[in-house]
């Protein structure tokens, strides 16, 4: 079955005829009691809030989240931020798909990302962490996953490809940041910097939209997943559990999130392990905001959509990209506050 319209190709008042895949869907009333369904709507170009104002009970016994549904509608601005209103909803058949169609996708050359990591972790002097970078980069499973996973749900670089986006430019700024302050341990701050999140190639379930969570993704998260992935190449390798080195690394993978209800089982206690709490949420911050801007007709400085986990707008100049607002006036269902917190904060 065709696609029809890319989100990022719609615009206010246009007409929208297309294939979607549902991300979430929720049932809710107006002020004065009359139901309507709010439906998040995702393709590979990224996503966007539906809105079904008539028949939403109906509608509702129809669908449910994952399914793919055709859609005739147009584009709508309410508060800010362009939406969907939805005319008429079919769902269509997973047959009939082509899921690769609706997964986002890094704007990046993935090839050449993979190649920068190598390069990164072939420069690596200390024997312990090249014998770890150099098992990984030769794991043909491990580095599939690596090349296609996402970063995240939803909070940053929430596309396929985003891992591997995400680690190479934290690994950038480790090089950067090791250059400016030489007594730092830059072995140990690129190798935290390239496999800090290595547990998110099983914290995430990807092949179909939407990008949830593993079973063991919920129940361990990713730092505790990454930790245990790295004590599993410490063992095949036949090194030394205990020794200093592996323990700092460690470390630095356990506290990268930089606060206990952020998700860090421990505090940076090292510097290199606060310099790389601090990088690491850089770019996710960054991440984040260059999607708000994509947000935004490009020109002069513009408010964006209120953003409830800051609790402020944001005030930034539009690229005039892809057409969502990632964590604008939404919540992510299933995942506690504090948790949705974490994402943004301990970022990664």
């Amino acid at each position: 079955m065709e696609k029809g319209v890319y989100i990022k190709d719609i615009l206010p008042g246009g007409p929208v005829t297309g294939l979607f895949c549902v991300g979430s869907k929720r049932l809710l009333e107006t002020k004065n009691g009359t139901p309507y369904l709010a439906i998040t709507l995702v393709d590979k170009s990224g996503e966007i809030e539906g809105r079904v104002w008539d028949e939403a009970l109906q509608y509702d016994q129809k669908f449910a989240e994952g399914d793919f549904v055709s859609i005739e509608g147009e584009g709508k601005t309410f508060g800010g931020s362009l939406q969907l209103k939805i005319n008429v909803l079919s769902v269509v058949r997973p047959d009939r798909v082509d899921p690769s169609l609706f997964l986002p996708v890094s704007p990046l050359d993935l090839d050449s990302c993979w190649d920068e990591f190598v390069r990164f972790a072939k420069g690596v002097k200390c024997p312990i962490f090249g014998s770890l970078l150099n098992s990984l980069v030769k794991d043909t499973t491990f580095v599939n996953a690596f090349r296609t996973a996402p970063a995240a749900k939803k909070m940053h670089h929430a596309y396929i490809g985003g891992l591997l986006e995400h680690s190479v430019a934290v690994a950038r700024m480790a090089r950067a940041v090791s250059r400016l302050y030489g007594h730092l341990d830059h072995d140990l701050l690129l190798s935290g910097a390239l496999i800090h999140d290595i547990g998110k190639i099983k914290e995430f379930r990807y092949d179909r939209p939407p990008i949830d969570y593993s079973d063991q993704g919920r129940l361990l998260g990713h730092v505790a997943l990454g930790v245990s992935m790295l004590e599993g190449y410490v063992k095949r390798l036949g090194l030394d559990a205990g020794a200093p080195r592996l323990l700092a690394l460690k470390h630095l993978i356990l506290s990268h999130h930089g606060q206990r209800e952020f998700g860090a089982p421990v505090l940076p206690m090292m510097e290199e392990a606060v310099v790389l709490h601090i990088i690491d949420d850089l770019d996710a911050k960054l991440n984040f905001l260059g999607r708000l801007k994509d947000g935004l007709p490009e020109g002069e400085y513009q408010w964006t959509g209120f953003q409830r986990l800051f609790d402020r707008y944001f005030f930034l100049r539009g690229r005039n990209g892809c057409l969502d607002e990632p964590g604008g006036d939404t919540k992510d269902r299933g995942d506690s506050g504090s948790f949705q917190q974490s994402l943004w904060r301990g970022a990664g």
